[in-house]
């Protein structure tokens, strides 16, 4: 096997997997389940792998090689995850997985990158909008980076609520090896959020050891047991008007409107979800003198209704995207 080193987000350096093979740890049994390979052809506006460089995606699980552009993440149900590779090559992006036929594969792999988002109808509003106007040729063909589920999106969104980026991506490690949730393909360690059961096996005390706060604690743990039951909104939230799909999710124990906000723009894939209350769109939307951090949420929300509208979910992304950029060049300069 070719020595082909990447660095998880534990900053470990593993080796690329080897066809045909893949085991599942941490509470799993271990076996050996398929090994495909097949395609995907990208839509002209789909930056991988410039995406590398325009988002941060260690706090979503995902491990990219260091001497290439390819990409490993974890992906399916919460219960049984598996295996997702995706690599650029030409015109066509080469997808493999340990774990899932090729039809689930390269749906999983359009899925993540959102390919089949029609970005050219947001970037016509970007065109007429001084705030973001040359945005779409600064991060040309960036799309939202999905989560497998809805269920993976609420975790990542509780542990940030009220959190730097550094300090929830603290507590999610600490959950993570506490749970030993990473899957192995052919010898790459890739992270993945706890299962269900695995959230519902450690209880109350076991996460509170990890960092968390009991509010916390006890949100993982409901939404563990909503999953288990089947109680947990999941089918209708991509189709549902946005107010009855936040409230659906706003009704679970921890789960208010930023952090339902947040799991359905990264866990559904919805594009009309403007993230209001976002303390980094606010920041923004004040630096670029749209909204002002004391008016309230609906004048920031008004603002996006009026300018994106069915396109929330971009503008939100675009301007978390710029004010990074902005402020990176600021302090290179």
């Amino acid at each position: 096997m070719p020595l082909n080193g990447i660095a998880n987000s534990r900053g470990v350096r593993y080796l690329l997997p080897e066809a045909g093979t893949c085991s599942y740890g941490g509470g799993h049994p271990r076996h050996v389940v398929s090994h495909t390979v097949t395609s995907v052809t990208p839509p002209k506006l789909a930056s991988l792998p410039a995406e590398r460089a325009q988002l941060e995606y260690s706090s979503r699980s995902l491990i990219f090689a260091k001497d290439g552009v390819r990409l490993l993440r974890a992906w399916g149900p919460p219960e049984a995850p598996w295996v997702l590779s995706v690599e650029p090559a030409s015109a066509r992006w080469r997808v493999e997985a340990w774990g899932a036929d090729p039809p689930t594969a390269r749906a999983a792999a359009r899925a993540l990158f959102s390919l089949d988002h029609p970005l050219e109808e947001f970037y016509r509003c970007v065109r007429s909008d001084p705030v973001l106007r040359g945005t779409e040729r600064r991060f040309r063909g960036l799309r939202i980076p999905r989560d497998a589920h809805v269920y993976e999106a609420l975790i990542h969104s509780i542990l940030g609520q009220q959190l730097s980026v550094r300090a929830a991506n603290t507590m999610k490690e600490r959950l993570l090896e506490t749970t030993q949730a990473f899957l192995e393909a052919g010898g790459v360690e890739v992270p993945r959020v706890p299962t269900p059961k695995e959230l519902r096996a450690l209880g109350l005390a076991g996460l509170r050891s990890t960092g968390l706060s009991g509010v916390k604690s006890r949100s993982l743990l409901s939404l563990a047991a909503s999953v288990e039951d089947r109680t947990l909104p999941s089918d209708d939230l991509a189709v549902q008007p946005l107010s009855a799909a936040v409230e659906a999710l706003d009704r679970l124990p921890g789960v208010g409107r930023w952090t339902a906000e947040n799991a359905l723009l990264r866990g559904v894939g919805r594009t009309d979800v403007f993230v209001a209350g976002d303390l980094g769109v606010r920041v923004a939307l004040e630096e670029y003198g749209v909204v002002p951090r004391s008016a309230p949420e609906a004048a920031a929300r008004a603002w996006a209704d009026a300018r994106y509208p069915g396109w929330g979910s971009y503008a939100t992304l675009y301007l978390w995207r710029k004010l990074v950029a902005d402020r990176a060049a600021s302090d290179s300069g």
